[in-house]
């Protein structure tokens, strides 16, 4: 009988469906912590501060991770019991989703750390532990995926060690193989949705799971045509004679498109329905269905090869494709043939069929982000640091406004992991623990322990002991004790990782030569700093009450619990704070006063101007030399911009007109997901993803004319990432970012020019909408250097506000021509649903840049 229990438990944790990427995982499943498959005893940290026995399941397939409560009632279900319909079997079914505490696709792992209390669940544990239990950071597991975290206790090292390896191994295994081109999207989106509608997991879906799926992946067809369709299909594929036989009698073995049956311990079948593979034809039908049965790239196909040919071979693709439509006119027959080989389905291996060709036409490798730019390139790396965009975030600490929320060490840990390299410190003397404390200071935001931060930057250095280097930015209000704290807390916990500046320098070493380091960023003489003002001037409702950035108030901080510490009413301003010396000796960059660029030109390269986007702008305004002169100042010299202290909602600004001038650190809220944000995310997934963008504002002079068509959508995903919705009605905004020139009788200045074009809307097709009669939309660059041009799809919600689903953003300077694929991403990353979604765009470019 304990048999039976485990076999049936077994089989329910592997319940995803078996795919051609579930056959590349099985190939590491000997990698894997053997207990991960039995279940895992872990103790669940809740932010309420209580602690739960969980039970941790990796499926047989390695898709899935189960957090299930220790009972084994809860993990077996009941049996389904089945109705025959017509022709189809329909099963009540029982949600065994409800029968787990949490399920984590591993296509929607981020990252997984340990080691340290770094999640915001933990932090608010920390201090609420159940029953007096304190937390060992030494013994925690987080596990970042979507927008959330899930955190536990596992003492044993040898278990822990092996689970974070397992993790590490399934999802880089998987996605790696979900890049391969013999990987179709629309496989990988079913696979992904299936455990949501499968809810039996009997393996099969009935007519419910159907139209459960059909909505999930943002089809809609009306109900009663839903339903004729999947009768119809399964009718043709049991009404062969060898179907056809009473419900005791077997199946015939061995046929793909068999009905799946799961016996029960009576030897009758109790699940009938169509498998994955089954259901994977049938969405390929009805999607050559939608739209009036005319699919773009069959149009396209047409079009370029004629419209009676099924296949073409690798000289035509050369001449009617790569050449005439992508204006590749290098191109050879050995790149045509390597299309065939990767995409080409037809068996012959010298031809690629009208399916498969669309499949590479949405394909990664065709993506109008030119692939080769998003590669890393360790050889652009050799100038100084100031010949670079650096990937910045500003008062990192914060997850949510400048005025209330938490400041939490995950912060500092998805900012890491989304390739921030600058991030930003407040530091304070703390209260009666003695801890130097980073929070937003005059304000109802929360403390952090500045020693923990440094610990999750060393964690991180670790783990990716290459990655470039990581600037700290310390603004300073602490006494000359905490300071000296400061700086051992610094050399003590990063050792030979911290960077320490030699005599004065010519020039600023370059990315690789700091690989691995971590550099600060700070003021090592006392002096004004003019970005102070701009905070002066913000003020909210807290409590009820009116409070002013500078009002000097104390407010309960989660280190004394709602004590009041009278240290916070009598800081020391940044502006007078000396520097203690063993602080300022290990300090790189020197925050200076800006007066002028004669001056600033003047100081040493390692002395740097860090200003506010209206201090900013009112420099760059004050007359139309400062242009120039800003621009030449950051050939040697860097520059930090950040937001304004207006800014209490934590918004962005434009970072476009900064690059501009050549600002290397235009930091901005990482915790705001907007569109400027994803701007940023576009820029720095330049070069790999390494934080380190080697800028190029001479690079490409004159104007650039672009014409791009919106001509398709695949596989979009519901607004937010949301597993479930409406069917959405998409439309799409086209942003161009750019930097334009007047000139007048009295002066000539450079300002942000922002220019949107939008489509019409597609009703009820979030999986295949088309956009046969779009317009061209025609774009004016006039600073390819440091253009974007942002995707934005949205969901028309009639009678509400419209919801975002998707965007992105691709510098100009990386834009390719032709026929291409735009990707989407989520605060920088490809996870869950956003890795399917594409747009199929047809851009034309007028100018310099080459097709490669």
């Amino acid at each position: 009988m304990q048999q039976r229990r485990r076999s049936q438990s077994h089989l329910f944790a592997a319940s995803t469906p078996s795919t051609q990427i579930g056959a590349e995982l099985q190939s590491i499943k000997s990698s894997i912590l053997p207990a991960l498959f039995e279940g895992l005893e872990i103790k669940k940290a809740k932010s309420n501060g209580k602690i739960s026995t969980r039970v941790l399941t990796l499926s047989d397939d390695l898709f899935k991770l189960f957090l299930s409560r220790t009972s084994k009632r809860q993990l077996l279900g009941k049996r389904a019991v089945s109705t025959l319909v017509g022709a189809v079997m329909a099963t009540k079914e029982v949600d065994c989703t409800q029968l787990h505490v949490k399920v984590i696709d591993i296509a929607d792992i981020l990252f997984v750390q340990s080691g340290f209390i770094g999640s915001r669940k933990l932090e608010a544990a920390a201090t609420l532990a159940f029953r007096g239990e304190k937390l060992d950071p030494a013994q925690v597991v987080s596990i970042f995926h979507g927008t959330t975290t899930t955190d536990f206790i596992l003492k044993d090292d040898e278990d822990r060690k092996a689970l974070l390896s397992s993790i590490q191994i399934i999802r880089d295994a998987y996605h790696k193989a979900s890049m391969k081109p013999n990987i179709k999207r629309e496989q990988l989106l079913l696979r992904y949705a299936w455990f949501d509608v499968d809810l039996g997991r009997h393996g099969v879906l009935d007519l419910a799971g159907f139209l459960r799926l059909l909505r999930r992946i943002n089809v809609y067809i009306k109900q009663e045509k839903a339903t004729k369709i999947y009768r119809d299909y399964y009718t043709e594929l049991h009404s062969e004679p060898q179907y056809r036989h009473s419900l005791g009698q077997r199946m015939r073995r061995g046929s793909k498109m068999s009905l799946r049956v799961d016996r029960g311990s009576n030897g009758h079948r109790d699940h009938f329905g169509i498998n994955f593979h089954e259901c994977t034809e049938l969405f390929q039908r009805i999607k050559s269905e939608q739209n009036d049965g005319k699919q773009v790239c069959d149009l396209i196909f047409n079009e370029l090869f004629g419209e009676g040919r099924e296949s073409v071979a690798a000289e035509d693709i050369v001449q009617c494709f790569l050449i005439d439509r992508q204006g590749n006119n290098d191109a050879t027959t050995d790149e045509a043939k390597n299309i065939i080989r990767l995409y080409g389905s037809s068996g012959d291996g010298e031809s690629i069929d009208r399916m498969s060709f669309g499949q590479y036409l949405l394909s990664a490798e065709n993506d109008l982000f030119d692939p080769a730019k998003q590669r890393f390139d360790e050889s652009v790396l050799n100038e100084s640091l100031s010949e670079y965009f650096i990937n910045s975030s500003h008062n990192t600490y914060l997850t949510g406004d400048q005025m209330q929320s938490k400041s939490s060490l995950e912060a500092y840990a998805v900012a890491l992991h989304r390739g921030c390299k600058c991030l930003e410190l407040d530091c304070f003397d703390g209260d009666k623990t003695g801890a130097v404390v980073v929070y937003h200071s005059y304000t109802a935001t929360s403390k952090i322990a500045f020693i923990d931060i440094v610990r999750v930057v060393k964690k991180y250095i670790v783990a990716k002991p290459e990655t470039l280097p990581i600037i700290l930015s310390l603004d300073n209000h602490c006494s000359s004790p905490f300071q000296e704290m400061m700086a051992v807390i610094l050399k003590k916990e990063l050792g030979e990782m911290l960077y320490h500046p030699t005599s004065t320098l010519d020039k600023l070493p370059s990315p690789r030569d700091l690989a691995g380091k971590v550099l600060l960023k700070g003021r090592r003489t006392s002096g004004k700093d003019d970005g102070l003002s701009e905070t002066t001037k913000a003020s909210a409702d807290i409590n009820g009450r009116r409070v002013s950035m500078n009002d000097r108030i104390s407010f309960a901080s989660p280190l004394k619990n709602g004590t009041r510490n009278a240290k916070d009413a009598t800081e020391t301003p940044s502006n007078s704070v000396n520097l203690a010396p063993e602080l300022a000796e290990i300090t790189t960059f020197n925050t200076v006063r800006f007066k002028d660029f004669s001056s600033a030109a003047a100081l040493p390269v390692t002395d740097m101007v860090s200003v506010s986007e209206s201090k900013f702008l009112r420099i760059l305004n004050q007359n139309e030399q400062n242009v120039t002169l800003w621009k030449s100042y950051n050939r040697q010299h860097m520059t930090r911009t950040y937001p304004s202290g207006t800014r209490l909602d934590s918004s962005n600004f434009n970072p476009v007109l900064h690059w501009s001038e050549g600002c290397q650190m235009v930091s901005l809220n990482y915790q705001t997901d907007d569109s400027e944000m994803a701007i940023n995310d576009g820029r720095f997934r330049e070069n790999g993803g390494c934080g380190y963008v080697k800028q190029s504002l001479n690079n490409y002079p004159g104007i650039m004319n672009l014409k791009i068509k919106v001509l398709a959508g695949s596989c979009l995903p519901h607004p937010f990432g949301e597993p479930s919705g409406e069917v959405t009605s998409p439309y799409v905004i086209l942003r161009l970012h750019d930097v334009t020139t007047t000139t007048t009788a009295q002066k000539s200045e450079e300002l942000l020019k922002v220019e949107e074009r939008k489509t019409h809307t597609v009703q009820d097709n979030g999986f295949c909408p088309q956009w046969t009669d779009a317009k061209e939309f025609a774009f004016k660059v006039e600073s390819p250097g440091v253009a974007m041009l942002q995707f934005t799809i949205i969901h028309s919600d009639e009678g509400f506000i419209d919801d975002k689903m998707c965007l992105t953003a691709i510098p100009v300077r990386c834009l390719r021509q032709g026929l291409r694929s735009v990707q989407f991403y989520d605060r920088n990353c490809q996870h869950g649903s956003f890795a399917f979604a594409r747009l199929l765009v047809s851009v034309e470019i007028e100018q310099h840049i080459p097709w490669k």
